[in-house]
């Protein structure tokens, strides 16, 4: 991946209201691509066990994690966490 374009992704998710940090995971192994505001690379191993069983069948999920609301999506290989406000 374009690390321009994991870093202009980031920046457009930080700018979204309520929303406090924003991941982006390999989905099969589970290694950081990008991390921003409160969500950090230690976090992504965390998000992507969890996203292993708790996703839904079009791939999506939330958990609380960190005193915020992760929402989780898995698709094309990568998995999105975006950290929004409780």
């Amino acid at each position: 991946m374009d690390p321009t374009a994991i870093s202009r992704w980031l920046s457009q998710v930080m700018d979204t209201p309520n929303v406090n940090g924003a991941l982006l995971v390999e989905a099969s192994t589970g290694i950081c691509l990008g991390a921003s505001g409160k969500a950090t690379e230690d976090d992504a191993t965390y998000l992507a066990v969890a996203s292993r069983d708790g996703l839904d069948a079009d791939g999506v999920g939330a958990v609380v994690y960190k005193d915020s609301k992760v929402l989780i999506r898995k698709g094309d290989g990568v998995l999105v966490a975006v950290f929004m406000d409780l």
